[in-house]
């Protein structure tokens, strides 16, 4: 998607994932960034399933404390932005819709029997190629090269699997 509203990156298992911070800061929330997501984890949210603990260095250059954020799924992402209730909360979960759409239009795997039946067909005809491909080369080398008994024993029981 070209439109980036709000961040999306990878987790170290591939999957897609948003910082809580960043949505917080797309919704423009009021609350604070730790009791606003306290509230939103209260609506039955599951960490290490739908979001991951990270800490940031702090911002400020003198002590504080490690600000806290989090890796949110896009499920988790798109339920909150719903939870809002505001103008931005709309725009949010119809951007992560969005994003969803694409990801699996671009992903999509075949569906009905006609689909997957064609996909195995294209699949079955790539590997026929590839085979033909090697046949040729074992004819070439057969007789290119020298070989004997035992060696043209050995190619044609290879060739006649």
């Amino acid at each position: 998607m070209n439109n980036e509203l709000i961040k999306i990156t990878q987790d170290e298992n591939g999957n897609s994932v948003v910082s809580g911070r960043d949505l917080h800061e797309f919704l423009e929330v009021n609350t604070p960034y730790t009791q606003w997501f306290e509230r939103m984890v209260g609506y039955g949210f599951t960490e290490n399933v739908d979001f991951i603990g990270l800490s940031q260095k702090s911002e400020k250059p003198i002590g504080g404390r490690p600000q806290q954020d989090h890796a949110l799924t896009l499920d988790m992402a798109k339920e909150i932005s719903m939870i809002q209730r505001t103008e931005k909360g709309k725009q949010a979960r119809q951007y992560f819709i969005e994003v969803e759409k694409a990801f699996k239009e671009q992903y999509r795997l075949p569906q009905t029997p006609e689909e997957k039946l064609a996909l195995t067909m294209e699949v079955t005809t790539r590997i026929n190629k590839r085979l033909g491909k090697v046949e040729e080369k074992i004819i070439e080398i057969e007789n290119k090269q020298e070989i004997n008994s035992d060696q043209r024993y050995k190619l044609w029981v290879t060739r006649n699997r």
